[in-house]
């Protein structure tokens, strides 16, 4: 996706980042059943192929079930995305931004992408459920950057280039809310599950 590079190394400055990760594996009972556990490198696993390209792994280890989807669309995965549109609305009001357009942008954003997840959704779950969830993790990782980091750093990071500073820079320079209806349109140009990995 256009210049989200510079967004996703804002992240990695206070530690928010996203790989493949371990979900509950209730929701996709229904869709294992019939798929039989094979023995890779003395591991107990499982695969299935979702539409759009994403891709669910079951391990079993001691009785355990470790539930992984990786989103192989190309297009990115939705819930990463929503998270970091979510934790850049939260740095506009922290960094004192306030950047209507971006802000006016960003919940345009997240309002499409809570639809198509929904729409695209295992299990039954609404927008607002979706979202709710997402701005969870949100809050958890920022509470967390501001644990591992001082206030300064966190301040510096709002000023810094390569930081949210920087971001919200090049989202200004690029025209944030073209460039984001087009990250938006892009993203959700393929009908698939909304997973959270992996980012880029």
């Amino acid at each position: 996706m256009l210049r989200m590079g510079l967004i996703v190394a804002a992240f990695a400055s206070v530690g928010v980042g996203s790989a493949a990760s371990a979900q509950p594996g209730d929701e996709f009972d229904k869709l294992f059943a019939g798929t039989p556990w094979q023995i890779i490198d003395g591991v107990e696993t499982r695969e299935i192929k979702l539409k759009g390209n994403v891709i669910v792994l079951q391990e079993r280890v001691g009785g355990e079930i470790h539930t992984i989807t990786e989103d192989r669309s190309g297009h990115g995965a939705v819930m990463c995305v929503l998270q970091y549109y979510l934790v850049l609305l939260a740095m506009n009001e922290i960094c004192h931004i306030n950047d209507d357009e971006i802000h006016s942008s960003l919940m345009s954003a997240v309002s499409r992408i809570g639809k198509f997840a929904e729409r695209n959704s295992i299990e039954p779950v609404t927008q607002r459920e979706i979202v709710d969830r997402a701005e969870s993790v949100g809050a958890q990782t920022l509470k967390q950057a501001v644990a591992d980091n001082s206030l300064a750093r966190l301040e510096q990071d709002c000023a810094d280039p390569q930081g949210f500073g920087g971001a919200f820079s090049e989202l200004r320079k690029m025209g944030a809310g073209k460039l984001i209806e087009e990250q938006v349109d892009v993203l959700l140009s393929v009908e698939r599950p909304a997973v959270d990995g992996p980012c880029y």
